[in-house]
């Protein structure tokens, strides 16, 4: 690991950046999110994810003056990504990922894993209650799988004309979004622990909780779009095995004729399913 990436130099920044917030005039609160706060996933690629939240009328000031960040001499690009939010790189390629938020603003977030280490008017009990909201609901199993292979049809279809970029997006994003969303949604976890989720967003560590379906996932991502996304059929097929109804299988057939796919069986095991 290099030194500049050590898990101590993560944590050297994690207090420079607390004792930088406390000691600004503005501030009202610090709170740490993803491995910043649960620092048993923090490596050497690790961001530092963070909110500032501030006194009303002083967020903008903040997202523009950078200067209360550490080693603010040090940073090499600043970039607003949201109205609250930027992306900055440092020299040595760390990067921060934040949100300035005013008072009345803080609401506007969603978060799992955060600390609070700066708190100066109540953030720890607002912080508490915004990790508490439910979790977005996930779309429909059968939502999801009809999407999935409509858009199987369409992302192949880009390919074939030799739209080879917008295919990539529908094969390689979208396509296994749905697919990452249906696994989740029908097969049991390797997991027990359940830390492994991120309600937010589906892709982070899937490797850890199936990681059978992200080895084969993985391998079908490597191969040319035709061939990945049927590749990616298979999977949503052994994801379902016997439990396939005969319309499910119907709409895959659909997909297979119109892509001149011929239909294969697959030789996995079956997966646990959940209930």
């Amino acid at each position: 690991m290099n030194a500049e990436h050590s898990r101590e130099a993560f944590l050297a920044f994690s207090t420079q950046l607390e004792s930088n917030a406390r000691s600004l005039d503005d501030c009202i609160g610090l709170t740490f999110l993803g491995s910043t706060a649960a620092l048993e996933r923090a490596d050497e690629w690790s961001d530092h994810d963070f909110f500032l939240i501030v006194k009303p009328g002083t967020g903008e000031k903040h997202r523009k003056d950078l200067s209360w960040l550490p080693n603010f001499d040090d940073i090499a690009m600043a970039t607003r990504e949201t109205d609250h939010g930027l992306k900055v790189a440092y020299a040595n390629g760390h990067i921060l990922e934040f949100a300035v938020f005013e008072d009345a603003e803080l609401e506007l977030a969603a978060v799992t894993d955060y600390s609070v280490p700066v708190d100066k008017q109540d953030i720890t009990a607002r912080m508490a209650a915004i990790a508490a909201r439910p979790a977005p609901k996930p779309r429909a199993v059968e939502r999801e799988f009809e999407l999935m292979l409509e858009l199987i049809i369409i992302g192949v279809g880009r390919a074939r004309r030799g739209e080879t970029l917008m295919a990539g997006q529908f094969i390689r994003s979208y396509i296994v979004s749905n697919l990452l969303s249906i696994i989740s949604q029908t097969i049991e976890s390797a997991d027990a622990s359940g830390k492994s989720v991120d309600s937010l967003n589906p892709f982070r560590r899937f490797e850890l909780r199936y990681p059978q379906f992200a080895a084969r996932i993985e391998e079908a991502l490597q191969k040319d779009l035709d061939s990945a996304a049927r590749g990616l059929l298979e999977i949503l097929k052994d994801v379902f095995g016997a439990a396939l109804t005969v319309s499910q299988r119907a709409k895959i057939a659909v997909v297979e004729r119109r892509l001149g796919w011929q239909a294969s069986r697959s030789n996995a095991a079956p997966p646990s399913r959940l209930g």
